[in-house]
C-alpha cells in the first residue's frame, strides 16, 4: 500500500451509460484528486448507481474510461482494486452471522494498517452491545452500522459510497460525516450519491447532477 503522503487522482473521460437502450448520460467527464470529494446527485433512474459501477470497473461504459493516475482502470485493475473502497446501497451483511462475526470477516476481507480490535470497532459504529446478536435480528439501520463499519479500518484511497446515509438517525449520520472529512483530510478520495445534504466541512467537494 502507498504512503499517505501520495497523491492519487481519478478522472471520467468522455463517459456515456446505456441502459435498457436508453442513454442515461454521454459525455460526462470529471477529475478528482487527493483530498477532494464529489457528490452525485439526481432522480431515481438518473444513471447515479451506474456511474458509481463504471467508476468501480464493474461495469463498462458505452464510450469512455476512468482512468487512475492517468491509467485505464482496466489495464491496472488489481492495483486499482487495492486502492478502492466500494459499498453500494445494499447492506452487504451476512444476516445468518451475528455482528461480532460479520465484523471479523470485515476485517479479513478488507485488511488495514489499525490495530483495532472487534469491540472497539463495534464502539465506532454503536454496537458494541450488539456483539452476540444475529443480525437477521437488527433494524435497517444497524445493518447499515455493520456494513459503514469498513470506513474505519479502511486504508484504501479512493471511497465510492452510494447512499451511505440511508436508515442512519442523525447521530450516526454526524459521525459518517466526521469520517469522511477524517479521510479526505488523510488524502483520501470520496465519491458517494445521497438524495439528502452531507457535511464534508472544508473539504473541496464538486457536484455532478445526472
Amino acid at each position: 500500500m502507498s504512503s499517505c503522503n501520495d497523491i492519487y487522482q481519478l478522472k471520467g473521460q468522455n463517459l456515456t451509460c446505456e441502459r435498457g437502450g436508453r442513454i442515461l448520460f454521454k459525455g460526462l467527464n470529471f477529475d478528482l484528486q487527493s483530498g477532494q470529494a464529489m457528490i452525485i446527485q439526481g432522480e431515481n433512474g438518473a444513471g447515479k448507481t451506474s456511474l458509481l459501477r463504471i467508476i468501480t470497473g464493474l461495469s463498462q461504459p458505452v464510450e469512455g474510461k476512468i482512468l487512475w493516475n492517468d491509467e485505464n482502470i482496466e489495464d491496472i485493475s488489481e492495483q486499482f482494486q487495492a486502492n478502492l473502497q466500494y459499498i453500494g446501497h445494499m447492506s452487504a451483511v451476512k444476516r445468518e452471522l451475528t455482528v461480532r462475526e460479520n465484523l471479523r470477516l470485515i476485517m479479513r476481507l478488507w485488511p488495514s494498517d489499525t490495530s483495532m480490535t472487534i469491540p472497539e470497532l463495534a464502539e465506532q459504529v454503536g454496537l458494541r452491545k450488539r456483539l452476540s446478536v444475529s443480525c437477521a435480528r437488527l433494524s435497517a439501520g444497524q445493518l447499515r452500522r455493520v456494513s459503514l463499519a469498513r470506513l474505519f479500518i479502511s486504508v484504501q484511497k479512493l471511497w465510492v459510497l452510494d447512499e451511505p446515509l440511508t436508515a442512519l438517525d442523525v447521530g450516526f449520520i454526524s459521525t459518517i460525516e466526521q469520517r469522511l472529512q477524517q479521510h479526505l483530510q488523510q488524502d483520501g478520495i470520496v465519491i458517494l450519491t445521497t438524495h439528502r445534504g452531507i457535511d464534508l466541512g472544508n473539504q473541496e467537494t464538486a457536484y455532478l447532477t445526472l
